[in-house]
């Protein structure tokens, strides 16, 4: 951010979910400014563009009239600025929550950054603000302000790694001597707060106050689970007491409406999978394998997934090699393809969001690994691979759709469909893919274990093998035997075990929600 600042730019960005540490980032970044550097902050953003500039003026201590216009406001900024520049001093706009800027005053912003010398801008401005800032700024009117931007950060929350090493940082910074949290306690607080540092703060301070209560120097992990549950019943009162381990029985009329409501949005949104299928695109002729990627073939023209529209078939010739080659030079980046695979599963997610990062947020998780082309078959969700065209350039497209005598492939806004020879003679086998594990949690069920996950587990084998047993909560001889058989008949290896390879197909075969490699069907 220092360095976008120091050079040309006019623009700063920083987003960050709610409690991730905007702030504390904003004043780390002031207080590493130059000391030739005039600082103005706009803490409420809910102005029109003439209060704006009013406010601005008032932060940088200038006087005006009353009743002064558009231009006498930005004359008298200007002078301002003019004078600082002669000074060799800098001018910097902090606007924080600029999510809630209305599009003129953000193109108002943009027009006081246009005042400038021969070699730098008078005005410097930082948009401090939450994730729907990028999707404001990406609108048409703003691209002029949207491509003035220099320097932009997006602050993500903390990995389990690096949560532990931030609670162990602040015992230190007060000199605290001895381990308060043990692991088991940190890896709870993690996976319970999602990341976020503020309830992470929240919870340690909860989680210690109790501890202090008990007369002890360490948190326990059931200490851990009721300061999740008094801190985060608050928090996010969507998740039910279910999802959280040691769930208290304590307050039944605090968790008892939001369970209800959790109940009712859980069976919409599985009805919602079921009966709301996918918009077809018009089948695209295939390219055969004996011809070049350039080669004639018949590409359909589609919006961006899952909206996609019925353009009828380009049947030029011209026209068809230049569509083609335009739709694959437009795919030589992964995440436009990660983006397209996103946007299958009903989530429209920024460029820069498109990443594995994103999917444990919406309850999904990424998956990498290397197969045959019957095996995606069986997995029976999109999923992203990487091609090589003549030229042997890497492009990325999303797997569609397949059948016996034909692939149907994602590039960008455009879908084309292949043989699949000339398929598998662009492809090494690695893909990556999008899915929901069960209850969230995408690790291995394996024998001896027991939860809900088992239990699950052991009702989809039922439900599979046709069998009536009652369901169990333990993975026991019987389980592992049902298992292997669910393993064979699918052509996979029956060691026993539950990993993701498993649970996907089991969650292909049992035809849970989610886009499938039949859209037709989703």
């Amino acid at each position: 951010m220092l360095s976008g600042l120091t050079d040309g730019g006019g623009f700063g960005l920083l987003t960050g979910e709610v409690g991730t540490g905007k702030t504390t980032v904003l004043r780390a970044m002031i207080s590493r400014l130059p000391h030739q550097t005039q600082v103005a902050v706009i803490l409420n953003p809910a102005l029109s563009a003439h209060d704006l500039l009013a406010a601005i003026c008032d932060e940088l201590g200038l006087s005006y009239e009353s009743d002064a216009s558009f231009k006498q406001l930005t004359d008298i900024i200007y002078r301002h600025l003019m004078a600082n520049h002669a000074e060799g001093r800098q001018t910097l706009l902090l606007v924080d929550e600029a999510q809630h800027l209305m599009p003129d005053v953000l193109e108002q912003l943009r027009l006081l950054t246009n005042l400038e010398t021969d070699s730098r801008k008078l005005l410097k401005v930082v948009l401090i603000g939450q994730p729907e800032l990028q999707q404001l700024l990406q609108q048409e009117r703003l691209r002029q302000l949207a491509q003035r931007i220099t320097s932009r950060y997006h602050l993500l929350p903390l990995t389990e790694t690096e949560v532990s090493e931030y609670i162990h940082y602040r015992l230190t910074a007060v000199d605290c001597l001895y381990p308060v949290f043990d692991a088991s306690s940190i890896k709870y607080i993690a996976k319970q707060t999602q990341g976020i540092p503020r309830l992470i703060n929240l919870v340690c301070d909860k989680s210690m106050q109790l501890a202090c209560q008990a007369g002890t120097h360490q948190v326990s992990k059931s200490m851990a689970v009721q300061a999740c549950e008094d801190i985060l019943s608050w928090q996010v009162p969507a998740t039910a007491s279910s999802s959280r381990a040691g769930g208290s029985q304590r307050h039944p009329s605090l968790w008892l409406p939001w369970g209800v409501a959790v109940a009712v949005c859980s069976a919409l949104a599985v009805g919602a999978w079921h009966y709301w299928p996918l918009p077809v695109a018009p089948k695209a002729a295939p390219i055969e394998p004996n011809q070049s990627l350039y080669a004639v073939a018949n590409l359909s023209a589609v919006e961006t997934p899952p909206s996609l529209s019925t353009t009828p078939v380009v049947n030029t010739k011209e026209a068809t090699l230049s569509r083609l080659a335009k739709a694959i030079d437009g795919s030589r980046k992964e995440r436009t393809a990660m983006q397209n695979l996103y946007r299958l599963w009903g989530f429209d997610t920024a460029l820069n969001q498109a990443t594995c990062a994103t999917s444990s947020r919406i309850s999904l998780a990424c998956f990498d690994g290397k197969t045959t082309l019957a095996k995606l078959g069986l997995i029976n969700r999109p999923v992203v691979v990487m091609l090589e065209d003549g030229a042997k350039k890497p492009f990325y497209a999303v797997v569609y759709a397949i059948t016996d005598d034909r692939i149907e492939l994602l590039l960008g806004k455009d879908r084309i469909s292949v043989s699949p020879k000339w398929f598998e003679a662009r492809w090494n086998g690695q893909f990556s893919l999008l899915w929901r594990p069960p209850l969230g949690d995408k690790t291995s069920i394996r024998f001896g274990q027991n939860g809900p996950r088992v239990a699950w587990l052991d009702q989809q084998l039922n439900d599979f093998l046709g069998e009536n047993s009652p369901r169990k909560g333990y993975f026991d001889q019987s389980m592992l035997d049902k298992l292997r058989r669910f393993q064979r008949s699918q052509d996979l290896t029956a060691d026993g075990i539950a990993g993701p390879m498993t649970l996907m197909v089991l969650d292909s075969a049992m035809n849970l929600p989610g886009p499938t490699l039949q859209p037709e069907q989703s």
